[in-house]
């Protein structure tokens, strides 16, 4: 893949995706983050047990993610 590709597919992924969300991986011990929408159907937020749950639509993987007590950063809206 050339780096004009690589650009070309960023900007895609990008345009498909309303918010950035992180959260703690607690099995890698690592922190997690990830581009997605709640716009697909199948997409829910819920509280269990004290904790935050949230499944979205990962647009770069192209498949559906929970995290686990996320953090969302929105994306700046355009003037």
């Amino acid at each position: 893949m050339t780096l004009d590709e690589f650009k070309k597919k960023v900007k895609e992924i990008e345009a498909k995706t309303d918010f950035i969300v992180s959260w703690k991986a607690l099995k890698y011990n690592k922190t997690i983050f990830r581009t997605g929408n709640m716009n697909e159907s199948g997409c829910r937020t819920w509280e269990k047990d004290g904790k935050k749950y949230m499944t979205f639509y990962d647009a770069s993987i192209d498949r559906y993610t929970t995290a686990i007590n996320p953090m969302i950063h929105f994306k700046k809206a355009r003037n």
